[in-house]
């Protein structure tokens, strides 16, 4: 049986280093835009559509962030295989992904992140509220009650989204953890897999700065919450940069965003 080793993993690195072509500005701006419309178009063309066809505002949105993420999911693996040539062995994707054998540290600091990511989002999202209570920022019409940033996350609130009743609809709950599993997945495997590693040799030190906003923009769909998600968007790329190791910003980008996860389940096993 093969044992990877530091050694061994970081001579299959260099070796896929050497596939990867050099990402800047344009091409950057490019690969960061279009899935960013895509998203767009899915939360103000689709999802209005689906609730127009009579499905609930949470099951609207679920599907359609859903099948963009699936597709930044699909494209991050096609990107790897056909347009890199890279092989479809499990030591060349960790290497080219940067996901060595997980260890404890990287668990740490990947919730230390998170912690991080969601004391300044909370203090940000009183920002957010004031801005908006003052008539700074306007929100969208038609905004689902649960993406509202002047809602709380009740049970009344959660009943609305689901359209009129949450308890016993586990349903909703695997829809919710595929939608999850992609936008981690996704997510993950196209800006720190694929896109960090490229602008690394354009941007050198900077790259976590770059590669940071970009992100937060990306979540243009949400603009009145682009501002709570800019610590987060800069510490994951910062530290898998520095690290070079995406774990630990998987881990946090996972439990800062399987928070919704833990509220849905509370909210339909009737836990809340």
């Amino acid at each position: 049986m093969n044992v990877e080793t530091p050694s061994s993993f970081q001579t299959t690195v260099d070796k896929t280093l050497k596939e990867i072509k050099p990402l800047g500005w344009t091409q950057s701006l490019l690969y960061f835009g279009l899935p960013a419309l895509a998203l767009v178009g899915a939360y103000y063309g689709f999802r209005p559509w689906l609730q127009d066809q009579g499905y609930t505002e949470l099951v609207s949105f679920l599907v359609a962030l859903c099948l963009p993420l699936a597709l930044m999911f699909a494209v991050a693996l096609g990107f790897y295989k056909s347009v890199e040539g890279q092989p479809m062995t499990r030591a060349a994707f960790s290497a080219r992904m940067r996901y060595p054998r997980l260890r404890g540290s990287d668990v740490l600091v990947g919730i230390g992140i998170a912690v991080l990511g969601i004391l300044a989002s909370g203090l940000l999202s009183l920002v957010i509220a004031w801005l908006v209570r003052s008539g700074w920022l306007l929100l969208p019409a038609g905004l689902p009650i649960l993406d509202n940033p002047m809602s709380e996350m009740s049970l009344a609130n959660f009943n609305q989204a689901a359209g009129g009743q949450i308890l016993g609809q586990w349903s909703l709950m695997g829809l919710y953890l595929v939608t999850f599993f992609f936008n981690i997945a996704g997510e993950e495997l196209w800006w720190r897999g694929i896109i960090l590693p490229r602008q690394e040799l354009v941007f050198g030190r900077f790259t976590w700065l770059a590669h940071g906003l970009m992100w937060a923009f990306f979540h243009v769909f949400k603009y009145w919450n682009i501002l709570t998600l800019v610590p987060i968007c800069l510490l994951i790329a910062y530290v898998s940069q520095k690290r070079q190791n995406n774990w630990a910003g998987l881990i946090a980008h996972a439990v800062m965003n399987g928070m919704g996860v833990v509220l849905l389940l509370a909210a339909v096993a009737g836990w809340i």
